[in-house]
């Protein structure tokens, strides 16, 4: 592969690193540079580590694994490909790398991934009168409001058109061409739980908004790539029946 890819894993790290090391011997086999970016409640400053072609970021857990992939991003925006991982995934297939790769390079294509978000990809109208618009309280803010006007709240604040419906790309594993992260320059960040999943959303909706097109590399959800915490058919989290 002549491309320049940059393959990056977020961590948190007060998890265990069982997950995160299985991961890390798995994606050092590969002949691309890997970018491991630490959450730590504890530092102020954002912090690196070269070795080769594995780099270390250390920064504060702001914005939770699309904080820490924004992170990297900035910090090594010369890539032509990327692919934003959690600790918690699993390779499943190794052809993932030319499989996102060729993806990417379809020239519609800004960004990829595992498995959209189905329950989601309906009409905002839809999902305001929907079970899942039920209220939260956001403590921070002495706020008490429905989940899907709280998003749309945060998209405004962040200049993202919402588009028609709420589908989007769930934040486990994302790939992404250098063209479209130029384009959108940077990802929203979320100060707490709520905001990062609108956070989630919003991403998605600022690809789109630029012209490019998401999609799930396969008809399949996590064909590729699955994640610990999610069912391989995509329909909901291992722990929900």
């Amino acid at each position: 592969m002549d491309k320049r890819i940059l393959i990056v894993v977020s961590y948190y790290n007060s998890r265990p690193k069982l997950f995160l090391d299985n991961l890390i011997f798995e994606l050092k086999k590969f002949n691309t540079d890997l970018a491991l970016v630490i959450n730590d409640d504890k530092i102020l400053k954002v912090t690196t580590e070269n070795n080769s072609n594995f780099f270390t970021v250390n920064r504060p857990n702001v914005g939770m694994n699309i904080g820490a992939w924004n992170e990297c991003y900035q910090l090594y925006s010369n890539y032509d490909y990327y692919l934003f991982l959690q600790d918690e995934c699993l390779i499943l297939n190794n052809d993932f790398l030319e499989k996102y790769i060729s993806e990417l390079s379809k020239p519609n294509i800004g960004m990829t991934g595992e498995s959209i978000n189905l329950i989601w990809n309906r009409p905002w109208s839809v999902m305001q009168r929907s079970k899942l618009n039920y209220n939260i309280y956001i403590e921070a803010e002495k706020l008490n409001i429905s989940r899907v006007n709280y998003y749309l709240s945060f998209l405004k604040k962040w200049n993202i058109k919402p588009g028609e419906n709420a589908g989007h790309l769930r934040a486990l594993i994302w790939g992404f061409n250098n063209k479209c992260l130029k384009k959108i320059n940077e990802f929203p960040i979320g100060k707490n739980k709520d905001q990062c999943i609108a956070a989630e959303i919003a991403v998605s909706k600022k690809v789109q908004q630029y012209g490019f097109e998401i999609s799930q590399i396969d008809s399949k959800p996590f064909k590729y790539i699955s994640h610990n915490e999610w069912r391989l058919n995509g329909a909901s989290k291992n722990n929900i029946m």
